[in-house]
Formats: structure tokens, sequence, C-alpha cells
């Protein structure tokens, strides 16, 4: 696949800049779908006599909005310049990871695709807010089935980021040329590696809660439909995610900020070492602020009060980041280039949206703001003007260096300036309309919000076909204009001095050979899309499609075993603090962490309602005392047992390699037939079903996500036994036993936290 254009080699690519285009082209597409949908709330709000929008259809374009601008867009354009520069910036040949890459940029693309249908399926689709508050997304508010493919396309997507994430820190941590220390990382993969940390952290939980609501709607269990659960349950669960959220958005666009804008000043990033500190700082606190959206509930007043602190907190440092970018503009020498207006607008943005941001630390203030349009510009402010003009700055900054071409800028110039203009004529009214609430389509009874309405509809007639003319800037002079220099801007950055060579041309693909393009990751997403829709809609596709699930992973594993997909490897440089044997070890580790979060969350779940409960009944009354001690033995035996196969191996002892994983395999193929085969049969002829009541839907779903664990750790013993048999390990190369090995582990762990709340609690 030498160079040219060919539809096969973007649909099979590895390579981490062309994944980058991908992500920023579709990232962009549905901007323009959420724009459009944006576009036709604004005229139902200023001619609402018009009945454009009836208020099922005005919930479900709010909804739709709201999900695809903030997940579908923001986020995937800031992971797409992640793609492209961040190897460039570090010195590395790829990412760690390439065909995980390819995975999660095409669950990205059609967890997308998925939500947008859910809108054409019978009864449409979801109309609750992008927060899909419960009871309110259960069945008994919203049964038609386009809700539930709209809840599992986020399923996807969670699972998207979580493998990005892994491979990002992976990446970074790992994958450094000699001499890239932490001090002399660059700010833009300061933010990539904070954002990517913050999604490791938070899309876990969201995904717990969409599992969990999945359950509700399929299954028929009652996490947020009791009153033990319900609304509150939710909240927990998705602002745990939802407030980091802001900074997933944000964080990128800071990155880039902070390298346009000491390029244009032509001087360092004021106080770089202190800056990077916080930034720190604001990833950490942001993960401690989550209750904050939660004052209205009811809560405890000592816990608002707590989480009223930690969000005042969190702004300290974040003016820090604001204010050393501000003070090196100080006595600078300023380009004034478009990447640089874009950056000055962005920095105006964050700062207007910060101060309307302190206000609702304020728990009185929460209660009068917290339902109105008060709230919605200070949102788009921080969310769409900074994230938007910041990652404008980037896709005009690095322009040329992608495709070796200079856009018009005098026109790009007369754009910005119209899209500034055009942004806060369209959000600054709606701090005068925090009376109004949100997501009402209609307001017969308050002519005096129309000016406002009609103030701020004007707006968005003027933002948003500026910002659709200067993509078509963009678009043209990737055909027609004229070629650029080197480095037109005369960066200092790395990706500028150390590394030429534009993706567009394709001259330099950073060594990859024919074997970096596979079908795999392609065919593997897909299959995953399928099996969610059967999930949603038809238990026949989705055993049909996890068949064909398991032998797309065994083709990935043959390639595996015969080396077939082979790039040019790269030993760790700089891997402090982390000296990992493999970088593949260092991405178990990580990936981990995020199971941490996810068996913490689902736990979590189940001491929630537990705790709630009145009554409930006792262990000894339900599940058989012995048949989980059983299952205990065996599962601490099967660590036992691939500990003396990873043991064998690194002595050379290939029979004994074969027989521990041998016996770690019949003994996880034990734990699991007892549990299914036996023990949930006696429960369910007991009446413990899932119409029995929150002991059994806690139950079923905790001890389940744990079963399906050690399915899949069981699917990679099998892969190692195969690749033993045919002598695939070696006392010098017998990494991925031991990462296995690590994972079962896990898996054996959080089941000694099962066995006592399920079997004698």
């Amino acid at each position: 696949m030498s160079g040219g254009f060919s539809i096969r080699r973007w649909l099979t690519t590895t390579n981490h800049k062309e994944i980058g285009i991908l992500y920023m082209v579709t990232s962009l597409y549905f901007l323009v779908f959420a724009g459009f949908l944006a576009g036709s709330m604004r005229t139902q709000l200023a001619f609402p006599w018009l009945g454009l929008l009836d208020p099922f259809r005005y919930g479900q374009t709010v909804t739709l909005h709201g999900l695809i601008m903030i997940l579908w867009f923001l986020s995937p354009l800031g992971i797409a310049f992640a793609n492209y520069f961040v190897p460039l910036q570090i010195g590395a040949k790829d990412l760690a990871f390439p065909r995980l890459n390819a995975v999660s940029y095409w669950l990205y693309l059609f967890s997308g695709l998925m939500l947008v249908s859910s809108v054409f399926m019978p009864g449409g689709g979801p109309d609750t807010g992008w927060t899909l508050y419960a009871p309110l997304a259960t069945t008994q508010y919203t049964p038609q089935p386009g809700m539930t493919v709209a809840v599992l396309a986020l399923g996807l997507l969670a699972a998207s980021v979580t493998i990005s994430s892994v491979n990002f820190i992976t990446t970074i941590v790992w994958c450094r040329r000699k001499g890239m220390s932490w001090r002399v990382l660059p700010v833009f993969t300061w933010g990539v590696l904070a954002t990517v940390a913050l999604m490791l952290y938070a899309f876990p939980s969201l995904g717990v809660g969409i599992i969990l609501l999945t359950a509700d709607r399929v299954l028929g269990t009652m996490y947020f439909s009791s009153l033990q659960g319900g609304g509150i349950l939710w909240d927990q669960l998705f602002w745990f995610f939802g407030h980091p959220e802001v900074y997933i958005v944000v964080l990128p666009a800071l990155g880039v900020m902070a390298e346009v804008i000491p390029t244009f000043a032509r001087r360092p990033l004021f106080g770089k070492q202190i800056w990077v500190v916080e930034l720190t700082l604001v990833t950490v606190l942001s993960i401690m602020v989550w209750v904050h959206h939660m004052f209205l509930t009811g809560i405890s007043f000592d816990v608002r009060e707590t989480f009223m602190l930690t969000t005042l907190a969190i702004s300290v440092p974040f003016e820090g980041v604001v204010v050393g970018m501000v003070l090196t503009l100080r006595k600078a020498s300023i380009r004034i280039t478009v990447p640089m207006l874009y950056a000055f607008g962005a920095l105006f943005f964050v700062i207007l949206g910060g101060i309307t941001g302190v206000f609702q630390a304020s728990i009185a203030l929460d209660y009068a703001l917290r339902g109105g349009y008060f709230i919605v510009g200070h949102f788009h402010y921080v969310m769409v003007g900074t994230t938007i003009f910041g990652l404008w700055a980037g896709l005009f900054y690095w322009f040329p260096k992608m495709t070796g071409r200079m856009f018009n800028e005098w026109i790009a110039k007369l754009l910005f300036v119209v899209q500034f203009v055009g942004f806060n004529l369209l959000y600054f009214p709606m701090f005068f309309l925090m009376d109004m609430p949100r997501r009402v389509s209609e307001y017969p009874l308050n002519p005096e919000w129309i000016p406002l309405n009609l103030l701020s509809t004007a707006g968005a007639y003027i933002w948003a076909p500026a910002g659709l003319l200067g993509l078509l800037n963009l678009a043209y002079a990737l055909f027609k204009g004229r070629k650029s220099e080197e480095n037109p801007w005369q960066a200092q950055a790395p990706e500028w001095v150390n590394l030429p060579g534009p993706i567009v041309a394709l001259s330099n693909l950073n060594g990859y050979a024919e074997e970096g393009y596979t079908h795999l990751p392609l065919v593997a997403s897909f299959l995953i899309l399928l099996f969610a829709y059967g999930v949603a809609l038809s238990p026949s596709l989705a055993l049909v499609s996890l068949a064909a699930i398991l032998v797309t992973t065994a083709y990935w594993f043959r390639d595996h075993i015969r080396e077939k997909f082979s790039i040019v490897g790269e030993r760790a440089a700089e891997n402090w603090p982390f000296f990992t044997q493999s970088k593949e070890k260092l991405g178990v580790w990580v990936f981990l962490a995020s199971e941490i979060i996810i068996f913490g969350s689902i736990i979590s779940s189940y001491l929630y309602v537990r705790v709630a409960s009145i009554t409930w009944p006792a262990a000894t009354q339900t599940h058989n005392l012995t048949i989980g001690t059983l299952n205990t033995i065996i599962l601490l035996t099967s660590s036992l047992s691939i500990i003396l196969a990873l043991q064998s191996i690194k002595e050379g002892n290939r029979k004994g390699l074969i027989a521990g994983l041998g016996a770690t395999m019949i003994l996880g193929v034990a734990f699991l037939a007892i549990k299914l085969g036996f023990e949930w049969p006696e429960l369910l002829a007991k009446g413990f079903n899932l119409s029995s009541g929150l002991a059994a839907d806690t139950y079923y779903a905790t001890t389940g996500a744990h079963a399906i664990h050690v399915a899949v750790g069981l699917v990679a013993v099998i892969y190692l036994l195969a690749k033993a048999v045919r002598g695939g390990f070696t006392v010098e190369n017998h990494h991925a036993v031991e990462n296995v090995g690590v994972y079962w582990h896990f898996v054996d762990i959080v089941w000694m936290f099962l066995f006592p709340l399920f079997y004698l609690i």
C-alpha cells in the first residue's frame, strides 16, 4: 500500500497520522449534524408560535445535540490532534498499540451512527436531555426501543474511550525518545496526558451506569426505578463521570493554546513547570466536585458544604493555568495570526466562563440559577467557546504541518471576527434569561423572553455559517492552497523542528510496513456494533454476532501467534516512574486501573441500594455457602496454577507452562460451570430471579459482570495455550504469560470482595 488515495488503506490503517485524520473528519461531520440540531432548537425558541418542533421532538433534539456535541465532537477533535501529534512530539514511531488505536476509532464512529439511528426507531429516540436522568430514562417513562439503542451507543463510546486512554497513557509513559524527560515534555502532550487520565477515571463510571440502565431496560432489573436506587444512584454514577468530562473536553484545548500562544508571543510559556503542576492539580481536583451537580437533590447539607469548598478550590489552579498563558503575552512581541486570534478568543471565553461558573459553587445561588438559561450560557462559554476556539486555533496552527499547504489568512481572520461576534450574540443574552426553564419549547405566558431569544437565534445564524465557511476555506486550501513553508510559524515545538512530512503527501508514515494495515479492527468493531443492536432489539442477533466476535478474536490471536502483524519495535528510553519490562505490561496495569473503577462502581451501587433498603434477605437465606466456598477455592487455585505456569517458562520448562495454563483453563471453566450451570439454576428455581427484587438484581448483575471477566480471562488463557504449544514462549520472551496472569489475579481479587458480600453478610 504505497502512496496515493485508497479507500482500502483508510479502512485498514493503523497509522497514528491517518487515524488522527479519520477522527478529525468524523468529529467535524458530527459537528455539522449537532449544529443543525442546535439551529432547529434556536429557530423554535425564536418563533415558538410556528410549532417547528413539538415538545417530544424538541426533547429529542436537545438530547442528541448535547450528546453529540460533547461526546462525539468536542472530545474526539482533541483526540484527533492527540493521535497525530503526540507521537511526533515525544519522538515515538506510533502509539503503543496501533491496532487497538484503530479499534477505538471504529467504535467511536459506529457508536455515533448508532446514536443517530435511535431517532428512526419506532417511538423515536431519547428525549431525556444529555444527562439521561433516571427514572426518566427507564422503560416506565421512555419505553421506546430507540432509548435503549441510544444508551448502548454510549456504552460503545465508553469502550472506545477506555481503549484510547490506555493506549495514550502507555505511549506517553513508555514510548518517549531518549531525552524526552517529563521536564521537557511539550505542554500539548501534558494536556493530552491529563485528559486521558481523567477519561480512564471517569468513563468506567458512565459505563457501569449504562450497564445497569441497560439491565433495567432489557432484563427488568430495578436499579433506577426503585426507591432505594432511583435518580440519586444515577446522579452519583453519571456526575462521577460528568464533571470530569468538562475538563476532558477543555484540557486538550488548553494544551493547544499553550502551544500556540508562546509560538506567536515569541517567548516560552510563562512558568511552564508551575503551569504543569497547576494542570495536574486541576486534573486531580476535578474528580472531587461531582456532587455540586446534586445540590438540589436533598442530600445532606454537610455533604453539599464540603463539595462547595472543593468546587471553589479547583478554581485556584485553573486560574493559575489561565494566568500563565496571559503572563506569556506580557511585554511580548506578538504576531497576529489566525491561530493566535482563535487562542485570544478562547482565553476571553475561558475567563468569562470561569467567572460565571464560580457562582455555581454557592449552594444558595445554585438553587436560584440551576434550572434556567444562566447555566446554559455559562456551560457554553466554557465547553463550546473555550474548546471550539482553542481547538480551532490548533486546526489552523497545524494545518500546514498536516497538509503542506497554506489557507487564505485574510478570509480566515475575517471569519474569526464574525464567529466571535456571533458566538457572543448567541450565548451572552442567555445570562439574562435566568428565569427561563431549560428544555421548554414554548413559553406563551412569558412574551418578555421573545426579544432575547430572537437576539440569541440571530447570533446562531451568524456564528454557524461563519464556522462552516472557515472549514470550507481549509477544504479549498487542501487542494488549491499555496505550498506552505516547512515551518511557516517558526515554531520551536518538536513536531515542527524534528520530524518533517505532511500526511496528505503520504511521504512519511513513520517506517510503517505493509503489515501495518489490517481489516480486523474494522470487522471486530462492526461486530460489536451488531451485538449492541442485538442486545437492544434482538437476542438472536446478539448471539450470532457474539459468535462472530469470538471467531474474529481467534483470527486476531492467530496473527499474533504467527507474528504476522509486526511494526518496528522500540525500547523505552524515558519510562520513569513505571520501570516495567514491556509496554504491554504497562498497558495491562493501566487497563486494570479502569477495571478498579468499574468494579468499584458496581459494588458501590450494590452497597448503595442495600443500605437504603429497610429489609434485605440474609445471605444464608438465599445463597449456598458451600458452593460459594468451593468456587472461591477453585479461583484461588487457578491463580496458583498460572503462577506455576509463569515460573515454569522462566526456567525454560515448556511442559510445565502448558500444564499450568491447562490447569488454569480447567479451573476457570469449572468456576463458570458451577455458577452458571448449577448455582444460578438452583437460585432461579427458588424464585430468586430478576423480578423478585433488588437483592436478586444486584446479585446477578454484580456476579454476572465478574463471570464475564472470568470468561474473557479464559479466552486469553486459551490464546496462551495455543502459542505455548507452538513454542511461542521462551525464557527471554514470556511477557504475555505474565500479563494475562496479572489480569487473572485481579479477577480473583475481585471475587474475594464479592464472596463475603453475597455469601457471608
